[in-house]
């Protein structure tokens, strides 16, 4: 503060200003300004400081100006025998007194952690042996954990331990908000309305931070961190009101937030992208002008038959084996791309260990739940195992509000204290992405990661997407794709075959995709993301079954870019073939979705995507599905060609067309399989090879499973069929805290 008037001026300021003693930053300037002056403020010890609850800041002239709480206070007033000057007490709140005593002075009774201890051990929270195993883990850790999060993450204290004993040391009110009789009527109440709009949403999920009150001269606030500067300043300028704070748990603030915005947060996570971008939303399935085409092609179709049949017969025949024999020919040479190089982002040792621990961001897990309970115990180990700093771990199990039964598990599970419980409102759509916007909306990390609940990530799979995204921050790269596999393969015939698939898909086509900057359709799981460009794409459709492949694509249209990274998270392969069909129906179904979707505009999605995008789009959706709904016909009548020879194939296949048919079954089935026996061997599971042999089988199954998607997607196109786990004979958990290479286990 800088008073530039005369001394008689000065004098008449005498207890009548309020002033703030947090620091601050000038319009337009990143620097920031501490307003207490260190020189004045060594005027006075810092124990007459503490105990008058008086601060000297600044001097003007032969003017003291005096910060206290009680400016009309003996100790206050007798601050004028210790100083030379002329002294004018000025009114602040004890909470900027005690920041700005500890900013001069030093914390009180040595280290603020040992401090904080001190209390919870006087408070019977917890023991002195506990403390001291703390502080050995904080001093041996690369980056300044917090002693708190260090004691919760352990064990030893909760949220509201670290709460009360916070507000001990500083001297700050306690609310609780948790416990409140009429908390959920406080923060719904219009009164507060203004105080909420005073910032934007994301600001108080971001500084954990909510609103009590509001009056003319202050605004009332409950925050978990109450040295949280950049917070109190940016609500002391937007308000031009005094910040008075009151500490409270995590929790506490959590449940307070999640009662004032569930309305909002329901209905963010299953129409935000239908409003943003109704035309990228699988909301309506078909649009009027893809039904006139899809109506027109099928008249004509049948005139064409009923004129001519062997004419049209012979147009539709040549048009199959084309798209057939394209989509084959795409999809071998873009896999050759990959199999003979890495056609990804290597991250070494080297590059995680030059990574310092203190700049990592806070990083959000979100692991959508649903009939969970049996995997509950694996998946928390899983996620324990994250080489991340757990301070910095936001990590959200998403619970749909109508499964008891994993609710229950998971309140009874003794989670660590940077998991927390999520639960989703029951409505429709009744999908995963739907579950994955709900817990966006509540996500603080600047970056994110879904995982699945089987899900086994490889324990740095965080530090290599940080190096990754930090490696390409001028390219637009907005995701990260780590590479899925299974940890029982060996279970029976069908997860070998499972196995292989996702080895073909992960070791060689969204590598391929990768390399040549083509769209890439995201795995459902391990995808890691700017957390900032999700907000701005408007997240998952909710209303796509394969939500992940759709926003792969519209990524790529807005002008951001997908990389893959050389690391790996284990799933539990399905052994159950009823299990298993639905998993590939909702799959084959998804990809159609997103086929119609973004076929709406043909023209457009050529110019957002290029020519080689467009083309690779295509091959990788729409000749996904079509290959396996195109197979067994084919399939079919080949073996009629050869085995009855009727008039009718024998005219259509003829010449050209039988050359080229011929060519398409080489290429869709023995080039294919030869292209599963390459995945496996480049993903090290050589024991595949041989079962790699009968992928044909395996895609007689893919058919069914593709015909019964067709058949949803004309009347259920949005249901979601759940997919079962726990179903592994392989017992994880004793190999997950020893076997740092899941794949180990299922050998």
């Amino acid at each position: 503060m800088s008073v530039d008037t005369d001394e008689r001026g000065i004098a008449e300021l005498e207890g009548k200003l309020f002033i703030s003693l947090r620091p601050y930053k000038l319009h337009g300037q990143s620097v920031w300004h501490d307003p207490v002056e260190l020189k004045v403020a060594h005027l006075i010890s810092g124990e007459m400081s503490r105990a008058w609850q008086v601060l000297p800041f600044q001097q003007t002239g032969e003017f003291i100006f005096v910060a206290a709480v009680d400016t009309g206070s003996s100790a206050a007033l007798s601050v004028t025998e210790f100083v030379e000057g002329k002294v004018i007490l000025c009114r602040v709140e004890l909470e900027d007194l005690v920041h700005a005593q500890d900013r001069v002075y030093g914390l009180l009774s040595g280290l603020p952690d040992e401090r904080l201890g001190a209390y919870l051990i006087a408070s019977g929270r917890i023991s002195p042996a506990e403390l001291s195993a703390a502080l050995q883990e904080q001093r041996s850790a690369d980056t300044k954990i917090k002693i708190g999060s260090i004691l919760m993450n352990r064990g030893s204290a909760s949220h509201w331990d670290i709460a009360e004993a916070f507000a001990m040391q500083r001297g700050l009110p306690l609310i609780d908000l948790l416990n409140g009789n009429n908390t959920a009527a406080l923060f719904c109440d219009p009164s507060l309305f203004a105080a909420w709009s005073l910032v934007d949403e994301r600001f108080w999920f971001r500084h954990l931070i909510v609103p009590l009150a509001l009056d003319e001269y202050s605004v009332t606030v409950a925050m978990v961190d109450v040295d949280d500067q950049e917070a109190l300043v940016q609500l002391q300028s937007l308000t031009n009101r005094r910040v008075r704070v009151f500490v409270t748990g995590y929790r506490d603030v959590m449940m307070a937030l999640n009662l004032r915005f569930r309305k909002e947060h329901e209905e963010e996570s299953r129409m935000s992208l239908l409003n943003r971008s109704p035309e990228d939303s699988a909301f309506k399935q078909v649009s009027r002008v893809q039904a006139f085409w899809l109506i027109g092609f099928a008249l004509a179709l049948a005139v064409g038959f009923v004129l001519n049949s062997l004419v049209a017969g012979t147009v539709l025949a040549a048009l199959v084996e084309v798209l057939y024999g394209v989509t084959s020919i795409f999809r071998l040479w873009a896999m050759q791309k990959s199999a003979g190089r890495d056609a990804e982002f290597i991250v070494t040792k080297a590059d995680i260990d030059s990574i310092p621990l203190t700049s990592l961001p806070e990083y959000t897990v979100l692991v959508p739940l649903y009939r969970e309970a049996a995997v509950l115990p694996t998946l928390t180990e899983a996620i324990k195992r994250l080489q991340y700093p757990k301070d910095r771990l936001d990590v959200k199990f998403l619970l749909e509000e109508d499964d008891t039964e994993t609710i229950a598990a998971a309140r009874d599970a003794g989670l660590p204290n940077y998991i927390e419980l999520v639960i989703v409102p029951a409505s429709e759509p009744r999908t995963k992405p739907k579950a994955c916007n709900y817990g966006l909306t509540k996500a603080r990390g600047e970056y994110l990661v879904i995982f699945d609940a089987e899900d086994i990530p490889e324990p740095d799979q965080l530090l290599k997407a940080i190096t990754v995204f930090r490696q390409n921050e001028n390219d637009q790269l907005a995701c990260v794709q780590a590479k899925l596999s299974y940890y029982n393969e060996n279970q029976n015939i069908q997860t070998r075959w499972f196995t292989a698939e996702y080895a073909n898909w992960f070791e060689l086509m969204l590598p391929a995709l990768f390399t040549l900057r083509m769209p890439i359709p995201l795995g459902g799981s391990s995808n890691h993301f700017r957390t900032a460009v999700l907000r701005e794409l408007g997240a998952w459709d909710p209303f796509n079954v394969t939500e992940d492949a759709d926003l792969g694509v519209r990524l790529h249209k807005t002008g951001y870019h997908t990389a893959v990274m050389n690391s790996v998270t284990y799933e539990e392969a399905n052994s159950d073939f009823v299990n298993w069909m639905r998993q590939r129906s909702r799959w084959v179904k998804g990809y159609l979705q997103t086929w119609l979707v973004h076929m709406r505009h043909p023209i457009r999605l050529w110019k957002e995507l290029k020519p080689i995008g467009f083309f690779g789009f295509q091959a990788t959706i729409g000749g996904t599905a079509l290959q396996f709904l195109l197979n067994p016909i084919l399939w079919g009548l080949t073996l009629s060609w050869y085995l009855f020879r009727p008039m009718f194939l024998m005219a259509v296949f003829s010449g050209w067309i039988f050359y080229l048919g011929s060519l398409s079954l080489f290429l869709g089935n023995v080039a294919f399989t030869y292209a599963n026996i390459v995945g496996v061997l480049k993903s090290g599971r050589w024991s595949l090879a041989k079962w790699a042999l009968l992928s044909p089988i395996y895609w007689l199954f893919m058919s069914i499973a593709s015909y019964k998607a067709l058949i949803q997607l004309i009347f259920k196109p949005s249901y979601w069929e759940k997919t079962v786990h726990g179903l592994s004979n392989v017992k994880v958990n004793e190999h997950l805290l020893l076997d740092q290479n899941p794949k180990n286990i299922g050998a």
